[in-house]
């Protein structure tokens, strides 16, 4: 579950992002490349236009974080209700660019190892959970997408590969630690440190 605290960690953390956005993207694709060269077929050969959508995304989420819990009932536009979009996405990702479910866990520590990197000792635990549990709910929708899709079958098999995936690589990552750590740790985000 992503907390009130976990959205501000997030929308504060993003603020130090947007001056480096377009560096951010060239270190996501190289760092993505490094875990997996195979995946490097899956984009063109000018990732200009990716790095771009990565970031609109990234935004697009963050962004979404500030819709309130009491507008639930309200109409929302389909272009702005993120569920929508990761579910468009999540089956765009499978059906169009052939990217297999267990590519989920390589692009949340390439985008963890960005975020660390770029963000420096504003990186810290509090805000890395933070960004891990947003990116697994995000992941999470976009994998159940395509079983959803599919109403036949069950969706446990989806679920169950693809989080395994994630789960191995936040592990690999040392997030068992991460969330030990979570409140014993002062913000530095909130004292303003960045790299």
């Amino acid at each position: 579950m992503i907390t009130e605290e976990d959205k501000d960690h997030i929308r504060r953390s993003w603020k130090l992002v947007i001056p480096i956005a377009e560096t951010a993207a060239d270190l996501f694709y190289k760092r993505l490349f490094e875990l997996k060269p195979e995946y490097r077929p899956l984009f063109p050969d000018n990732l200009a236009g990716q790095k771009s959508k990565l970031v609109r995304m990234l935004a697009f989420i963050v962004k979404a974080l500030d819709f309130p819990e009491t507008a639930w009932k309200d109409d929302v536009a389909e272009a702005e209700d993120l569920l929508l979009v990761l579910l468009a996405l999540g089956r765009r990702h499978d059906s169009l660019y052939r990217v297999p479910k267990e590519a989920y866990g390589s692009v949340g520590e390439a985008l963890l190892w960005t975020l660390d990197y770029g963000l420096g000792e504003a990186f810290s635990p509090p805000v890395r959970a933070a960004w891990t549990a947003v990116y697994k709910a995000v992941s999470t929708t976009m994998i159940l997408s395509v079983k959803a899709a599919e109403p036949d079958r069950s969706l446990d098999p989806a679920l169950g590969a693809g989080q395994a995936a994630i789960d191995h690589r936040m592990n690999t990552l040392g997030m068992s630690e991460v969330k030990a750590a979570v409140n014993a740790s002062p913000d530095p985000i909130s004292k303003g440190a960045a790299r």
